[in-house]
């Protein structure tokens, strides 16, 4: 047992206090477990795990520059102040509020029902308060989160490719107003 040499007793402190012993020195060394750690339960990173996600890199890298050179993706003509296209459709990941902008007031569309979703999905873990991790065990969860996916999901499609001159409803087999 590790132990630090005594000190005097003094008048501030008494001697049952002159012996001072370590954390370690207190535990038996027989009372630690060890586990030896099997050489077969280990994967090295390198060069098995490094390995494998240098070619599945490259591999993205060549799929993606082959798409590039095949897919024609032309650029449209510089922007005009004087002709705004019609339909004057935001990006894609704004059209899902342009949508909403269409059936409710601003406040409503740009404030409330976003915030209203952000509050939802940031209180779900108050909530529902399961510790299990399975799917099956977290049906509130999993059906809240689905639901507001799914929202915004369904209002980007349709501010994608349901709306036309106007800002009016076109069906698909009516014309496609959809471009990048």
């Amino acid at each position: 047992m590790t132990t630090t040499e005594p000190r005097p007793a003094t008048e501030a402190r008494p001697a049952a206090t002159q012996k001072r012993y370590r954390t370690l020195a207190v535990v038996k060394q027989e009372a630690v477990t060890r586990i030896e750690k099997q050489l077969e339960d280990s994967v090295f990173v390198w060069p098995h795990l490094l390995v494998r996600e240098f070619f599945a890199a490259l591999m993205m890298s060549v799929v993606l520059t082959v798409l590039s050179i095949v897919i024609n993706a032309p650029l449209l003509d510089h922007a005009n102040p004087n002709l705004t296209p019609n339909p004057a459709k935001a990006p894609w990941y704004f059209l899902g509020l342009q949508e909403q902008l269409h059936y409710f007031p601003p406040t409503v569309a740009g404030v409330l029902l976003p915030g209203f979703v952000l509050v939802a999905l940031a209180m779900l873990p108050y909530v529902d308060r399961n510790p299990s991790r399975s799917f099956e065990d977290r049906k509130l969860s999993i059906t809240v989160f689905t639901a507001c996916a799914l929202f915004f999901a369904v209002t980007i499609l349709m501010g994608s490719f349901f709306r036309g001159s106007g800002w009016q409803w076109i069906w698909p087999w009516q014309g496609l107003f959809f471009n990048l």
